[in-house]
């Protein structure tokens, strides 16, 4: 046993330690001066029912600073006033063009197709796929297309800053940004050598419309749900040069209204971004168990000595989640949530899973995806 707590230690550094890291030390900041020469880019928002939200984020859009702007906003068989809005807003600013979708084609989830025909419109080299709650700073754009430029990217994400919630959403958010960086080991994703290691932020996912086009777009990445992470994966995999940063000085968005809406909210993609396989619930499940939760466990049955390694396990865990949570909402305080946020992740895929194949497939903005073509189009 003292053995194996201290295999457990040295593996979970392994595993947490660089990653975290690279996760807080890549930041873009702001530009400090205009730029001579204004990048061009067109920028993609994709909304179903957004009503709530989408003015604010194109009006964001629209202000931007030291850009040649092109927005595109793509109305997706919307039953709220999604597309009344954007027809007004456009009215008033002739850089906005609206593309409204009255039928999705087979093959296709909504919004993949609406993003692929959108970019079909696009005139920039640069392209952003954004969301249509996603607020905007003035040179927000500039500084982020100014940063693909210089370093020649293909792909480019940036995870914008985190609106604040309760005490228990920014828990369980810290959590995520922690399990994020993890999984995508994204300390990795500049080398080369390395091609597992790719990203993909939904509020901003930028690419290079040659190479983008060259892969095909959207159409091979059709039916996935998690599909700004694929986008990620398909750019890398291509051969493109990516990045990923944390961009709070640039953009920000609330992600979910609540703890209860952040678990529905991964109802349709946390399953799915185990690609729909049982077998790798059931292996995440045994990992999460023996990496997360035994070291808690094992020094209430055996002495302190015998238990070192899983105490100094405890202490990784604790330190790699209050170093993310410390430039999340919630902060340091959110250090002892460490075990309950990652048990509350933890039963928030295994609900996905549940209702998933409980019924047959993904209900999305009242759209249903039957989990047979999903797992057949799926992009491996």
């Amino acid at each position: 046993m003292f053995a194996a707590g201290w295999i457990l230690f040295a593996f979970v550094s392994i595993w947490v330690i660089p990653p975290t890291i690279g996760f807080l030390r890549r930041s873009l900041s702001r530009a400090a001066s205009p730029p001579d020469d204004p990048p061009a880019v067109t920028v993609i928002v994709a909304a179903r029912n957004e009503a709530d939200h989408v003015e604010a984020a194109l009006r964001s859009l629209l202000a931007s600073e030291d850009i040649e702007l092109q927005l595109i906003a793509v109305n997706d068989r919307s039953t709220d006033a999604t597309g009344e809005i954007m027809d007004r807003i456009a009215r008033d600013d002739a850089r906005l063009q609206v593309v409204h979708v009255d039928h999705l084609p087979e093959g296709w989830l909504g919004k993949t197709h609406a993003m692929h025909v959108a970019a079909g419109h696009a005139t920039a080299d640069l392209i952003v796929f954004t969301d249509g709650d996603v607020v905007f700073q003035p040179n927000g754009l500039s500084t982020a297309c100014l940063y693909a430029d210089r370093e020649q990217l293909d792909h480019l994400c940036l995870l914008p800053e985190m609106i604040p919630g309760k005490y228990m959403e920014n828990a369980c958010l810290a959590f995520f940004g922690l399990a994020y960086a993890i999984g995508l080991q994204v300390h990795m994703i500049r080398t080369r050598w390395w091609p597992f290691s790719y990203a993909g932020v939904g509020a901003f996912n930028l690419v290079r419309r040659s190479f983008y086009e060259q892969v095909g777009g959207h159409r091979p990445i059709a039916m996935d749900v998690v599909d700004d992470v694929k986008l990620g994966k398909l750019i890398r995999r291509e051969g493109g040069r990516v990045d990923f940063l944390r961009a709070p000085d640039l953009m920000s968005v609330r992600w979910q209204p609540s703890l209860y809406g952040m678990i529905t909210g991964l109802e349709k993609n946390a399953f799915a971004s185990l690609n729909y396989s049982v077998v790798m619930v059931l292996l995440c499940s045994v990992a999460f168990l023996l990496t997360m939760i035994s070291p808690y466990v094992v020094p209430f049955w055996t002495d302190l000595g015998t238990a070192s390694g899983f105490l100094a396990t405890i202490l990784v865990w604790h330190s790699a989640y209050g170093s993310i949570a410390s430039i999340m909402p919630g902060g340091w305080k959110l250090i002892p949530m460490f075990p309950v946020a990652a048990s509350i992740m933890s039963f928030a895929w295994w609900r996905s899973a549940w209702i998933t194949l409980r019924q047959g497939g993904v209900r999305w903005r009242d759209s249903f995806y039957p989990i047979d073509e999903l797992r057949r189009r799926i992009y491996r």
